[in-house]
Order: C-alpha cells, then sequence, then structure tokens
C-alpha cells in the first residue's frame, strides 16, 4: 500500500474533507500489524486530529483483520471525550463479547493500577454500551 503512514497523516481533521476521505478509502484494507498504527493514541503518526478517522478506518477494517488493535483501542475509553470513542464503541459491538472481554478485564486491571479513576470509568461506561452484565464475565471463568 502505498505510504501508509502519510495516508494515516492525511486522515487528520485538518486536511480538505476530500484527502481524509481518500485516505480513510485506501487505508480501509490495510492488513496485520498495520492495523496497530490507527490505534496507538497520543503517537506523532496518529495524533488526535486523526483518531475519529482512524476509528472509521477499523471499523471498515473489521473482525477478524482489526484484532491487533484491540487491546490500544481500549486506552481510548482514557477520556470518553476523545474523538473516535463514538465509532469505536460501534466497531466493538460487532465483536463477540468471549474476544472482548480479556481486553476490557486487562484494561481495567492497569486502570485500577494505575488509579486513573476517568479510565475505570471510561471501561463502565463501554461496558454498559456494549450491554455486557456481570454474568458475562464470570462465563468466561
Amino acid at each position: 500500500m502505498e505510504g501508509i503512514h502519510q495516508l494515516i497523516r492525511e486522515l487528520s481533521w485538518n486536511q480538505p474533507e476530500n484527502i481524509q476521505q481518500n485516505a480513510v478509502e485506501k487505508l480501509s484494507n490495510l492488513k496485520g500489524k498495520d492495523v496497530i498504527l490507527l490505534a496507538i493514541q497520543s503517537n506523532e503518526l496518529c495524533s488526535k486530529s486523526c483518531w475519529d478517522n482512524a476509528a472509521i478506518v477499523l471499523g471498515n477494517i473489521g473482525y477478524p483483520n482489526n484484532r491487533a488493535a484491540l487491546p490500544y483501542l481500549m486506552e481510548l475509553f482514557q477520556d470518553l471525550t476523545w474523538p473516535g470513542v463514538r465509532p469505536i464503541i460501534t466497531t466493538l459491538k460487532d465483536i463477540n463479547k468471549k474476544i472482548l472481554i480479556p481486553f476490557i478485564e486487562n484494561a481495567s486491571v492497569r486502570a485500577i493500577n494505575k488509579h486513573d479513576d476517568c479510565w475505570a470509568n471510561g471501561i463502565i461506561y463501554l461496558i454498559n454500551e456494549l450491554d455486557f452484565t456481570e454474568a458475562d464475565f464470570n462465563d468466561l471463568r
């Protein structure tokens, strides 16, 4: 694929709409570990201005092709006002609960260990949005 890094930069809301749409279209064909580049927040490549479009791309890629990004997507819930939260929730709703639960549990433990109440509340919000119940988590034991 032509210049993945350049295409990711073109996802920025600072770019003209046609440039953003072209980047979304081309990046929607990403495969393998490259999808992680769309999911890592606060990096120079995929900065906050790119997160909304990156989330759309990850939804377009779909599961299982976006699986490598799942652990990184949990970090997005550190702040529910961040761009990309809504489209990521929509994307996660299409993934089987049994696949998501280990990622959610891991993020929950990390949030608690870091004493990050915002993140913990973001994970709770995600759990509620996904309509998970306590039984869903107990079923895996």
